[in-house]
């Protein structure tokens, strides 16, 4: 109506609907899990920039759409004993003021003990590396290209050793970390998806991992959390900086609408 340009996107050269599955019912509650929590996210950002009142409508339903979804998927992991519950802390009991700058300053091994926001943070941050561990194995073990198999395989890489660092910091302060058994990817080689389209999801991940570091980077009040968060954020952008080359290398990468400078129409 706007008279836009609609982007090509993907269509059914992308997928092959006969492909044995790569990934288990237990990860598509998971994905599903992260994904409408990201929407609910991405949604709400987007509407506080809206003048129009037809595409703040518009919006304000696909934050709803993404709420139910989240809460179906929510309950539906519940029923099934799969939901991963972020660590049950004991905090103070007593309201108190810090009476010391040691609670946001140095990098001794005798940190201060964890506030339930940071818990948070890195607990969210171990979750989603899961998944993005669990797609880079499924994308992998599938793709055609030698070389998209080994930048996903890199990402896989990544992805556990951010894991095992946040995993490290929960235990550290004896928290549980909750746990499931499934693996979430099968043994299938044949390719569901077209390299294109999964070089483009990888991306997108990628865009939401260096999201979560960055809430985590202004929840996180212990400068290690704060360094730790950093870094992994920058390693993820390096990581997505590879794969767009990668991309606009095999002539996968849609270009996305550039603002006109005028002064180059004449």
């Amino acid at each position: 109506e706007e008279n836009l340009t609609v982007p090509i996107g993907f269509g059914k050269d992308d997928l092959d609907e006969k492909a044995p599955r790569i990934f288990t019912d237990v990860f598509y509650l998971f994905y599903l899990s992260d994904m409408a929590g990201f929407g609910i996210d991405g949604y709400s950002l987007f509407n506080r920039y809206i003048a129009r009142p037809d595409i703040r409508d518009f919006f304000i339903t696909c934050i709803k759409d993404a709420c139910d979804l989240y809460r179906e998927v929510a309950d539906l992991m519940c029923e099934y004993g799969v939901f991963s519950k972020s660590p049950r802390v004991e905090v103070d009991k007593s309201s108190t003021f810090v009476e010391s700058d040691s609670f946001v300053s140095g990098l001794n091994v005798n940190q201060r003990p964890l506030v339930v926001r940071e818990v948070t943070s890195i607990f969210s941050g171990l979750v989603f590396d899961a998944m993005w561990r669990a797609i880079s194995i499924g994308f992998g073990q599938s793709c055609r290209s030698k070389q998209v198999k080994n930048y996903f395989f890199k990402g896989r890489d990544i992805a556990t050793d951010h894991y095992k660092k946040f995993s490290e910091y929960l235990m550290n302060e004896h928290l549980n970390i909750s746990s499931n058994s499934d693996t979430f990817v099968t043994d299938s080689t044949i390719p569901a998806f077209s390299d294109r389209l999964m070089m483009h999801h990888i991306l997108v991940l990628c865009n939401f991992a260096i999201t979560v570091d960055g809430f985590s980077i202004a929840a996180s009040l212990r400068p290690d959390l704060t360094m730790m968060h950093t870094k992994f954020a920058a390693e993820i952008a390096k990581y997505a900086s590879k794969g767009i080359k990668l991309m606009i290398k095999n002539k996968w990468m849609e270009q996305p609408p550039q603002i006109i400078r005028h002064d180059k129409l004449s």
